[in-house]
């Protein structure tokens, strides 16, 4: 009897845990594919027990994505941080829907008929878009991927110093606020130093004040010797006309 049970308990958890054929991988590679079309895209991670609960649901409404017209994919967030910056992702789950580029939070129930009503029924028309200011494709939001990126790759770098090197937690830590000091020096340096060139003070500012102000008193000198040289070649160009009248007259 017990090893009946523990067969259908395995039985019950593989069909729990099997993923749906259309369900698609949605990576920081191939992200910009759901820019075309209709889709709904959860973003979760392995260690999320909400996430855990969801997969059943998710993938049963993934085997009615032909039916429906939609593509249904996910993302694993620790794998591809890059796309929990570019969309702001702060909660697990996080479901997007997504129409022709247009970006809106699913915030409805969790189950795979809601999920089917809200394409069905074009429910997401009720729900505002994400602002310009925080699309997934513009400028800013690619910065703050690459921000999340480095943040993944700073705390990937601390758990290998710490589990396989051996290194104290502490001096880790220690080791990364004095980079961080550093970098925020150098750069402190350079804002200053450009400041320094385009605003100068001080003595450098009198310099530039005194260049300009001979620049604008040679402006006046230099259009009056323009002028004056005008005229000169006016003179000539007059005696030299009327000298070749004179010709003329004797001959």
């Amino acid at each position: 009897m017990r090893i009946v049970l523990l067969l259908l308990s395995l039985c019950t958890i593989g069909l729990a845990s099997k993923n749906s054929k259309y369900l698609v991988k949605i990576n920081e590679t191939n992200w910009d594919q759901i820019m075309r079309g209709e889709w709904m895209v959860e973003f979760h991670a392995p260690w999320c027990p909400a996430c855990k609960d969801l997969q059943k649901s998710w993938n049963a409404f993934a085997d009615w994505s032909q039916e429906l017209d939609v593509q249904v994919g996910e993302v694993d967030v620790t794998v591809n941080p890059g796309l929990s910056g570019r969309f702001l992702v702060t909660a697990l789950p996080t479901i997007y829907h997504v129409k022709d580029g247009v970006f809106r939070q699913y915030s409805g129930p969790r189950d795979k008929n809601d999920f089917i009503s809200y394409v069905e029924d074009k429910r997401w028309r009720n729900v505002e878009p994400v602002p310009s200011y925080k699309h997934p494709n513009s400028a800013q939001m690619g910065v703050v991927a690459v921000f999340f990126k480095l943040s993944m790759a700073v705390r990937d770098l601390h758990n290998h110093l710490v589990e396989n090197k051996g290194v104290p937690s502490w001096a880790s830590y220690s080791m990364f606020a004095l980079v961080t000091l550093a970098l925020g020096c150098i750069l402190g340096f350079l804002i200053v130093m450009a400041i320094d060139y385009f605003f100068p003070t001080g003595a450098r500012a009198a310099k530039k004040q005194q260049q300009n102000q001979k620049q604008q008193h040679a402006a006046p000198k230099k259009k009056e010797n323009e002028g004056e040289k005008k005229k000169e070649d006016e003179k000539k160009e007059n005696v030299q006309a009327k000298g070749k009248k004179d010709n003329k007259k004797t001959q």
